[in-house]
């Protein structure tokens, strides 16, 4: 840890006690920096049964109040190690007691929370394994304190939080908060137009720096396709006037995927007399009933995890259909299409995670 000066006489120091016999250690002794810090770090080592956090502050702070305000610099490094822990051990291990300690030269006190006392962090049926793809080197980015690293880390929360929740909607919420805390990270933008673009073109761009969500479109057909999303309403909706018909020719010559093209043609009679009527029907046509067999992942990718999933996103989160605690049979089709979404979304997120240092 950095040298301390003599002002910095409060050494704190946190230990997180989960309940594992393990103790594996999967960091040791790594220098984190902290809220207003400038050359001083924490110091944080992780084990599988055993999280540890040394601070040293010129300053006294109230223990029992950095478990009630979220902005504290202690708390934000708890936060840290919590989603390093996650995403590293990929379980759903409880927490078993935490305490936090101020220790002078003359004497020392603390404030201890006992199990009964914390609201875990994951549910202890959580699928943490499907953090498994995630880099851990590159995931060190959410240590920093800069603005790329704060929305990775407020997306990571999010992204864990989400491989538990009371439905399949709220997951998919959950995950898109996720997709939306990184996106704005990565493009270093504010809005989600910007941001959408930003990603979609550096899928295509770069589409070896996306293998896990590349990888798994690949392998879905048309009818995966069709029998997971609600295409026409999707239709209806992002292209409701024939003042949106421009928007409509140009979302369809953009795609070259054999799969959109497929879907497209066979949707196509909802806007064909607006296509007609505007003079952009031909145009469409050729362009649907050409390469019919052109493969570009990086296409479908995009337009399902982001165009489609905003739609998705935005039906869910306006409150457009009824709550879905109202609807009484379980997996109905709203609720598949979120779960089919998540399961992409997770591999986009992941990706992103992994090539932070590119952006």
């Amino acid at each position: 840890m950095t040298s301390v000066k003599s002002t910095r006489k409060n050494k704190y120091r946190i230990t997180i006690n989960m309940e594992t016999s393990l103790s594996n250690l999967l960091l040791d002794k790594e220098q984190i920096p902290y809220p207003q810090s400038q050359s001083y770090r924490d110091e944080l080592t992780v084990k599988e049964n055993r999280i540890e956090i040394i601070s040293m502050r010129s300053g006294i702070v109230d223990l029992k109040g950095v478990f009630l305000n979220h902005q504290s610099a202690l708390y934000r490094q708890i936060t840290k190690s919590l989603v390093y822990y996650y995403c590293a051990t990929r379980k759903p291990t409880q927490i078993k007691k935490i305490k936090i300690e101020r220790m002078t030269k003359k004497f020392s006190t603390e404030v201890v929370l006992n199990k009964k006392d914390i609201t875990q962090v994951v549910n202890s049926e959580a699928e943490i394994g499907a953090l498994q793809n995630i880099n851990l080197n590159a995931l060190k980015l959410v240590f920093l304190e800069n603005r790329k690293a704060h929305g990775f880390l407020f997306g990571l929360t999010y992204l864990i939080k989400s491989l538990h929740a009371d439905s399949k909607l709220g997951m998919f919420e959950n995950k898109w908060k996720a997709f939306n805390a990184i996106y704005k990270a990565a493009a270093n933008a504010t809005k989600d137009f910007d941001c959408h673009l930003f990603i979609r073109n550096d899928l295509i761009d770069n589409p070896n720096f996306y293998p896990l969500i590349l990888g798994k479109v690949s392998e879905l057909t048309g009818q995966d396709i069709r029998a997971n999303t609600r295409w026409i309403k999707f239709i209806h909706n992002n292209y409701s006037t024939i003042n949106q018909t421009r928007a409509f020719k140009d979302f369809v010559l953009r795609n070259e995927d054999y799969r959109i093209k497929k879907i497209v043609y066979d949707t196509l009679t909802v806007r064909e007399t607006f296509l007609k009527e505007k003079g952009f029907y031909d145009e469409v046509v050729n362009h649907l009933n050409t390469d019919e067999a052109t493969v570009n992942n990086s296409h479908l990718a995009a337009t399902l995890c982001i165009k489609y999933a905003y739609f998705a996103r935005n039906k869910l989160m306006h409150a457009e259909n009824i709550e879905s605690g109202f609807r009484l049979v379980p997996l109905n089709k709203e609720e598949n299409e979120l779960s089919w979404l998540s399961s992409l979304l997770v591999l986009l997120i992941q990706d992103l995670i992994n090539i932070n240092h590119r952006f």
